[in-house]
């Protein structure tokens, strides 16, 4: 069984999950006595009888810490198949799925947002856990799933982050290009900062190579902000293909992820009709696509 991870947004990295040890009902805290037996020579007089003390409180057992009452509840919806919980509170990944070795169970890493969830909530966990991936009842549990998170991530005040910024390249200031480009095209009302970033691999959002690939840029819909490649910050790099990854980041805050079968669709029909009616798209993407090997290898002795 392949371990699996359903994101909450896009570029989610792998999440590694923490086995943890089955809890053993019969371990817990132990406390000592804080007074020993009186010792002979102080006991002057008989000790006044007096009502026993009501019995402290137990201290909280591993039994009742949120992982573990969580395991229950799932446990009894998925006929034990769970070995072990971890709830996260990361916002990128909302679950991840990995079997136990040597066994038919698995480990499961969760939002912490899912500990509490009423029943029917509880219920989609399980059944995308037994279903097989991609089966039609998976992808429904899933789409139950994202809106809960969904709701709840829309309830928490979020931080606010400082973020360090550097707009201003080798060859052009990045905050003129995105307002020049918000003008044009978007009327001027998107409100998102641009930042010069650093090497990121990975599938691109438009420009892919055969046998490697470059991201030229990404929009973060978190802290609404657009981070450029800096293999663009170069002399030999037209401004129109500069523009045109400026203008496909800009469409992205412009045009909001759909959800579709349980997934977040970002490159939807609309977005790719409108991605064409930047002037030089196509002008733009053949460059990319005739020079992405120049572009690696300068990416690779700068080391940016």
């Amino acid at each position: 069984m392949a371990r699996s991870s359903v994101s909450a947004l896009p570029r989610s990295a792998p999440r590694t999950v923490a086995r943890r040890p089955k809890a053993d009902p019969g371990s817990g805290p132990r406390q000592l006595a804080l007074f020993g037996p009186a010792h002979p020579a102080l006991e002057l007089s008989p000790a006044p009888r007096s009502r026993p003390a009501a019995p402290a409180a137990a201290p909280r057992g591993a039994a009742d810490r949120p992982e573990a009452v969580f395991l229950r509840r799932l446990n009894r919806l998925t006929q034990g198949k769970i070995h072990a919980v971890t709830l996260t509170d990361t916002r990128r990944t909302i679950l991840s799925v990995r079997p136990v070795r040597g066994s038919t169970s698995i480990d499961l890493r969760i939002h912490r947002c899912f500990g509490e969830a009423p029943d029917d909530i509880l219920e989609s966990v399980a059944t995308f856990v037994l279903l097989r991936k991609g089966s039609d009842g998976s992808r429904a549990a899933l789409a139950h799933l994202r809106e809960h998170f969904t709701r709840h991530q829309a309830a928490v005040p979020r931080k606010e982050r400082r973020l360090s910024l550097e707009p201003l390249g080798a060859t052009c200031d990045l905050r003129q290009v995105a307002t020049e480009i918000n003008r044009e095209y978007f009327g001027g009302r998107l409100k998102v900062d641009i930042t010069w970033g650093k090497a990121s691999v990975g599938p691109a959002h438009c420009h892919r190579g055969r046998t490697a690939s470059l991201q030229l840029g990404s929009y973060s819909y978190e802290d609404r902000l657009i981070r450029i490649h800096r293999v663009l910050d170069r002399d030999e790099v037209p401004r129109y293909v500069l523009e045109a990854v400026v203008y496909h980041e800009l469409l992205h805050a412009a045009l909001p992820p759909v959800l579709q079968g349980g997934r977040r669709q970002y490159h939807t029909p609309e977005f790719r009709r409108r991605e064409r009616l930047f002037a030089s798209f196509q002008r733009a993407d053949r460059w990319v696509q005739q020079n992405l090997p120049t572009l690696l290898k300068a990416r690779r002795k700068r080391q940016i």
